[in-house]
């Protein structure tokens, strides 16, 4: 099984790699290849932050952990669906059992991937917040670029959804695309610092 730190920054090289050719390519373009690389910018975040959880999932479920072994925010993010069987199984003779739960608590339990084509499309500073919280990470770094974050998602939407060109010189849009790709770069670089040292500090733990 390969590491998981050698996994995590394979794909963080990979996001990083691929934002330095945009940087390069944004010198002197037009706004149309300007505003191609302002919606490629924003898809290292969303596909960047989307293979870094699922891998974080992947490497959770390979330990094989008992349901009662998993840190609660992270069931309470991706298996909130997990709590009906508890409550389908409390009667009146369990209430008075010291441990109600033991029996299921001692289950394997396997954590909900993550659904690339579904989830997170809109890689809004909500939804990596609730990324965040999900693992029990610190995002008060990544906070202070929030509006950033949400202005980024929106003239990616405005661009591949909408298809509207930008109104802005090619100068002024250039500026705008770089720092577009600084801004994916904190986001990618704070959330993989973080994650390298997930298990290292048990968070996947109760």
């Amino acid at each position: 099984m390969p590491q998981f730190e050698s996994v995590i920054s394979c794909y963080y090289d990979s996001r990083i790699s691929t934002l330095a050719r945009i940087k390069a390519r944004s010198l002197g373009a037009d706004t149309l290849v300007l505003s191609a690389l302002a919606v490629l910018a924003y898809a290292q975040m969303e596909g960047g932050v989307k293979d870094l959880s699922a891998c974080v999932i992947k490497h959770v479920n390979r330990r094989k952990l008992a349901c009662g072994e998993v840190a609660p925010r992270l069931l309470d993010w991706r298996n909130q669906d997990h709590l009906t069987r508890f409550r389908s199984a409390i009667n009146y003779d369990m209430i008075g059992a010291k441990s109600p739960f033991s029996e299921m608590l001692k289950e394997r339990v396997q954590i909900r991937p993550i659904n690339r084509a579904r989830e997170f499309n809109q890689m809004s500073w909500a939804a990596l917040k609730r990324i965040y919280e999900g693992f029990g990470l610190d995002g008060t770094t990544i906070a202070r670029s929030a509006a950033d974050i949400d202005s980024l998602v929106g003239f990616r939407n405005d661009a591949a959804h909408h298809g509207s060109m930008p109104t802005t010189t090619a100068a002024i849009l250039e500026n705008q695309v770089r720092r577009s790709v600084l801004i994916v770069e904190d986001v990618l670089t704070d959330f993989t610092l973080q994650l390298l040292t997930f298990f290292e500090k048990q968070m996947h733990k109760r």
